[in-house]
């Protein structure tokens, strides 16, 4: 028994030293449950008790690799670190947050999304002036959803499959319109013809003076406020009257006034554009 006892005892400080480095007491340290970490225990422990940890506002995450910014510093410690041994913790967005692209964005998170809020309309913004359809006038303030569909199958928010033409849009808006009717005098779905992306109203259609009559030129230059003005049937666009609106009825006997000695005037609105077709005096 004695002999047992003895070569305990001398066998005691190799284990010591095996497990841990002892300090100057003598005493061997326990093993550290987060691994590499040499920080001081009382940046998260007090003497009061060893849990709940508490981390002092001196410890510096950042010199981990990964700094706790925005919403990452709002996040509880065991949200990121399943295991006590924090350094197998990975620092890529996709270790953490599920792909809702399903990979079709690919894996920098960071080109449209930030810590601070997953939903940063600034980056994702300057990241779509770089596509095919740079965001301009009213599409800035458009929610993404409003055009990126996300088909089943796949993820959200793709940029594929998806026109940059106005009506794939905005065709609703194409056949609901009743100021002309759209649909009804033929109008093609290029809406830029007449509408910009700052707003679809007011509308401006340039080629009016050159194909048909000047409008933004001219005598008749800010005399208007709509189409309706002048086009009183919004579903025939020929349809045009001089005297319904701006040249009243009452403007009759000083319009006649001035045509006397014209031989064969009309007060009538085929007769005033026979006669004006560029809305100047003959």
């Amino acid at each position: 028994m004695r002999t047992a006892i003895l070569a305990a005892l001398l066998l005691a400080p190799g284990l010591a030293s095996a497990a841990e480095p002892a300090d100057p007491a003598g005493v061997a340290r326990p093993a550290n449950p987060h691994g590499p970490l040499v920080d001081e225990c009382a940046v998260c422990h007090s003497p009061a008790g060893w849990a709940p940890a508490v981390i002092s506002p001196k410890f510096d995450h950042g010199k981990f690799r990964f700094r706790l910014e925005g919403a990452h510093a709002q996040a509880a410690c065991r949200a990121c670190h399943a295991s006590l041994v924090f350094a197998s913790v990975p620092d890529d967005c996709v270790s953490c947050h599920q792909d809702a692209h399903n990979g079709e964005l690919g894996e920098d998170c960071a080109r449209c999304h930030t810590p601070r809020s997953f939903i940063d309309r600034g980056r994702m913004t300057r990241a779509h002036q770089v596509t095919r359809f740079p965001l301009r006038g009213a599409h800035l303030v458009t929610d993404c959803e409003a055009c990126h569909l996300a088909p089943p199958r796949q993820g959200n928010l793709i940029f594929v499959n998806i026109s940059s033409e106005c009506s794939s849009c905005h065709f609703a808006d194409y056949q609901g319109a009743t100021d002309p009717n759209h649909q009804a005098l033929g109008f093609a779905q290029t809406c830029d013809s007449c509408h910009s992306t700052v707003a679809f109203r007011p509308a401006r259609f340039l080629d009016h003076d050159t194909w048909y009559f000047p409008i933004y030129s001219g005598t008749h230059r800010a005399k208007w406020s709509d189409c309706s003005d002048c086009h009183v049937n919004p579903s025939v666009r020929t349809d045009f009257s001089c005297i319904d609106g701006c040249h009243a009825h009452s403007d009759r006997a000083q319009v006649t006034a001035l045509h006397q000695g014209v031989s064969g005037f009309v007060y009538e609105k085929q007769a005033c554009y026979g006669c004006h077709p560029q809305g100047t005096r003959p």
